[in-house]
């Protein structure tokens, strides 16, 4: 497993922070990034978790097949 991490911070930080979530959950941002990250191979990424409380997401990768 490998994380990377997004951390906003200053002004309006959280308020960012969950607009940037917001727009990967909800504005088309998640599909975009799956599609890219599996174009550009190995391997296939696909969501499999999204924790709204935490902020957190989850993706699997997984050979092409």
């Amino acid at each position: 497993m490998k994380k990377v991490t997004f951390e906003f911070v200053g002004q309006d930080a959280e308020e960012m922070a969950q607009k940037f979530y917001t727009w990967f959950v909800d504005g088309g941002l998640e599909d975009q990034v799956v599609d890219t990250l599996s174009d550009m191979g190995p391997s296939e990424v696909e969501v499999v978790e999204i924790d709204n409380e935490k902020l957190n997401i989850i993706l699997n990768c997984k050979y092409k097949e």
